[in-house]
């Protein structure tokens, strides 16, 4: 019998399979900055949209009303603050109709319900989660109300934060200058504080900030924080609404920025936040702007000249 040639079959050395599995890592860790750079592109232009969103009904409100939404009184004020007043523009009708109308309005108990997905950035947090800040919903984004300048303080309360607004003279005599002000349908069944109109932002739409993000501490996106806690059913107060008098910062900054945490605009992207303009439109406000632009453009009535921001 002829002898047959046995056939060998030859496996990896460990030194190959070494060289294998460092490539493949070096590969992953390309293609993973990439995915993220992609992945956060679109959350940033869901974010944007959100804001489009709020543009629009916002708008809508005001067609309806002939004034802009009111901001509410106080914190946790029971006749809730603009984005309780969007509601019915954004489908959301039922929700707005469980807290009653006119001088029977009572927010209080739709803080415990999901809001519309549009008040949730997806970098940050996903819609419709229930919060840890005792069952209630929470909130993304903020009205602006400037300062008188740049760092000047307090504009945002004129030394009134819990009181009725009839029983306090500094409250009567608060000159609020942002698109959306303090004031309101009171309980009482009067009206308080100015009715904003388009006419009214004399600085002109494309210049006036509404609507942006605000800055969160990063590990409490889920928890809620002292200004996160009372959602987007809230009155006055740094839930859903932010001041202009302090420089916009990213949520990574949050306790390294020399204070006024909970009154700063800001978000969870890198490159800049979302701003909502009284025209509709969304810019991408940088957070490196100038402060006494970045003031004016919370202002509605101002005269200032704004240039490229």
């Amino acid at each position: 019998m002829i002898p047959t040639k046995q056939a060998f079959r030859r496996g990896f050395t460990l030194i190959e399979l070494l060289v294998v599995i460092a490539i493949i890592a070096i590969l992953i860790g390309l293609l993973l900055p990439a995915v993220q750079k992609v992945r956060e592109a679109a959350s940033r232009m869901r974010c944007q949209n959100n804001l489009k969103q709020m543009g629009i009904a916002i708008h809508g409100y005001h067609d309806a009303n002939g004034y802009m939404p009111p901001a509410g009184f106080n914190p946790w004020g029971a006749e809730g603050s603009w984005a309780f007043q969007i509601l019915p523009y954004v489908e959301q009708d039922n929700l707005a109709r469980g807290a009653g109308s006119g001088p029977a309005t009572n927010v209080d108990p739709l803080r415990y319900r999901a809001g519309p997905p549009i008040f949730y950035c997806p970098t940050r947090r996903p819609a419709k989660a229930s919060q840890a800040q005792g069952g209630r919903y929470l909130m993304d984004y903020a009205a602006a109300t400037p300062a008188d300048s740049p760092g000047s303080w307090d504009q945002f309360w004129y030394g009134d934060v819990w009181t009725y607004p009839t029983s306090n003279p500094a409250w009567v005599r608060a000159n609020y200058r942002g698109v959306i002000v303090r004031g309101g349908l009171a309980n009482n069944g009067v009206w308080y504080g100015q009715k904003v109109t388009m006419a009214t932002i004399s600085d002109g739409t494309s210049q006036s900030l509404m609507i942006s993000e605000k800055q969160l501490h990063p590990d409490r996106y889920i928890s809620g924080d002292w200004h996160d806690d009372a959602g987007w059913g809230d009155g006055w107060d740094p839930d859903v609404i932010r001041y202009t008098g302090f420089q916009p910062n990213p949520d990574a900054l949050y306790d390294k920025q020399g204070g006024w945490e909970g009154y700063r605009f800001g978000s969870a992207h890198s490159t800049g936040m979302n701003g909502l303009m009284a025209d509709g439109s969304v810019r991408v406000i940088s957070y490196g702007i100038n402060p006494s632009t970045f003031n004016a453009l919370g202002t509605r009535n101002g005269g200032e000249v704004i240039g490229n921001f």
